[in-house]
């Protein structure tokens, strides 16, 4: 599994052409290891409501994240025996909490992705929150005032 790090220099402005990631991110990630069965990684989705958890490899380092969408494509078949592992397509991509949402939405339209990890500063470097497409629409939304 490959990492691509992205970092970006802060933007100075207002509206939201100049927000950042860490304005529209969510706090907190729900994780799960590398060997946990995908039967596991359903329910916690269920359970905390969420549409991605972050995959971790035995450093605690993330390696991918599996969302959803990504479940459904076994819909119909065994999963009892399939693992995290097993699931992981690609690369994770990990992002700055100071990476402009335009830069993160340039990231996720040229990779066809709906979720990128936010990492913490090094030596921690660990996942502090996600962003989700569905996190800048909502934002959209918010900024027409149509209520």
């Amino acid at each position: 599994m490959n990492i691509e790090k992205l970092i970006f220099s802060q933007k100075e402005g207002e509206g939201m052409a100049d927000l950042l990631v860490r304005d529209l991110m969510h706090l907190g990630v729900v994780t799960c290891n590398v060997g946990v069965s995908i039967c596991e990684v359903a329910q916690s989705m269920v359970d905390n409501a969420v549409h991605c958890v972050v995959v971790l490899d035995e450093a605690g380092e993330a390696c991918g994240v599996i969302s959803d969408l990504d479940l459904t494509k076994f819909y119909g078949r065994e999963i009892k025996s399939l693992t995290a592992e097993d699931v992981l397509e690609g690369n994770v991509i990990i992002v700055d909490p100071n990476a402009p949402i335009s830069a993160a939405m340039v990231i996720m339209l040229e990779k066809h992705i709906h979720h990128l990890v936010i990492m913490s500063e090094p030596p921690l470097h660990r996942p502090i929150g996600v962003l989700a497409a569905s996190d800048v629409v909502k934002k959209m939304a918010e900024s027409c005032g149509i209520k």
